[in-house]
């Protein structure tokens, strides 16, 4: 038992000795591995820049003048020379209603009448000189007999046939008859537009509608003409909103001298709402928001990230304006910033640690 103590004291002292060299040795490098990389970012200098806002939108090719011809009366259609895409000159006839039947019948029930109402006021007129019959009922005979003469005279008027002419020069659009086509009263007969008239038209909606006013410019691509743009120049904005679709109406003015424009053409529009000259802008991906919800971006400083509170504006093309907050020069994190908090070191991605601001 006495051999025994100095035995387990040698061991045990050997094992103390192996246990310290194996911690030096391998103490330092488990320090090392432990100790990650700065988190890698992408940069961008911040340079001024005209920064505009704009919209796509969709228009097509409307006449303002218009009008559809109907019929003044009952009758059939008659002397019909005009067909879709004629053009008609001021007063011209454009086809006739024939009005012989009903015109007829109407005039020879207006000649009835009449003869009925002078019979009666003969009798009426004989009863009253009479004194059979009081005088005031000879004045509504008299009465009745000149309203049935008015009748007579408007009968008369409308026996001729009617023709139905162009109220101005234009483009027959529509022929709703034909020749012998019995029509009623207010029937569509002939739809017409004035070529001189033509606009394009576009709908603008709600949330752009109060920066579109009369007078600005916007560029045009019309399907029928692919390879040209036109520089075209807005002439009326409608005073409402369309309150089910909540857009507004706006027309702009057609080089008539370039192009037969043609009502339905298709238009693809392109106009700037706002433009900012010397403008500083970052990509929308920077913008962070710090713990009070204000809108930060990363900047870089001797190395290390900044947050900045900055102004946000209007978004284009996946770029904020940023009219406060930054200055030119400004070397901010695009990427990255997720993994990143203010005053951590960063690395700029595929090169060493950030030295400054400006890199």
């Amino acid at each position: 038992m006495k051999q025994a103590f100095p035995r387990i004291h040698f061991f045990s002292t050997l094992g103390g000795l192996a246990l310290s060299v194996f911690l030096s040795a391998c103490g330092p490098a488990e320090t090392a591995k432990k100790q990650a990389p700065p988190p890698a970012v992408s940069i961008e200098q911040i340079q001024p820049r005209t920064f505009t806002r704009s919209v796509e939108l969709t228009g097509s090719v409307e006449p303002t003048r218009v009008a559809t011809l109907s019929s003044p009366a009952e009758g059939p259609v008659m002397d019909c020379a005009i067909r879709e895409g004629d053009t008609v000159a001021t007063e011209q006839v454009l086809l006739r209603i024939g009005r012989d039947a009903s015109a007829a019948a109407s005039l020879a029930a207006a000649r009835e009448e009449l003869e009925r109402q002078t019979r009666e006021f003969d009798r009426i007129e004989a009863l009253v000189e009479q004194k059979a019959l009081a005088a005031e009922q000879l004045d509504t005979a008299r009465s009745n007999l000149e309203n049935a003469r008015a009748a007579l005279a408007r009968a008369r008027q409308v026996s001729s046939d009617y023709d139905v002419r162009a109220p101005w020069a234009g483009l027959v659009s529509r022929l709703h008859v034909a020749d012998g086509k019995y029509v009623a009263p207010r029937a569509p007969l002939v739809d017409l537009f004035d070529p001189a008239s033509l606009v394009l038209r576009f709908q603008v909606p709600e949330r752009y509608a109060l920066a579109v006013k009369e007078g600005d410019s916007l560029q045009a691509r019309f399907d029928a003409f692919p390879t040209q743009i036109h520089e075209l120049r807005i002439v009326r904005a409608y005073p409402e909103l369309d309150r089910r679709l909540r857009q507004r109406t706006f027309e702009a003015a057609l080089p008539l001298a370039a192009h037969a424009f043609q009502p339905g053409f298709f238009a693809r529009i392109e106009m700037d709402l706002e433009r900012v000259e010397q403008a500083l802008t970052v990509p929308i991906e920077a913008v962070a928001r710090s713990p009070q919800s204000e809108p930060i971006v990363y900047t870089v400083v001797e190395g290390q990230a900044a947050a900045k509170v900055v102004e946000t504006g209007f978004e284009q093309d996946g770029r904020l304006l940023v009219p406060n907050g930054l200055a030119p020069g400004d070397t901010i994190i695009v990427r990255g910033i997720e993994r990143i908090r203010p005053g951590m070191t960063v690395r700029i991605a595929g090169g060493k640690p950030s030295k400054g601001k400006g890199q």
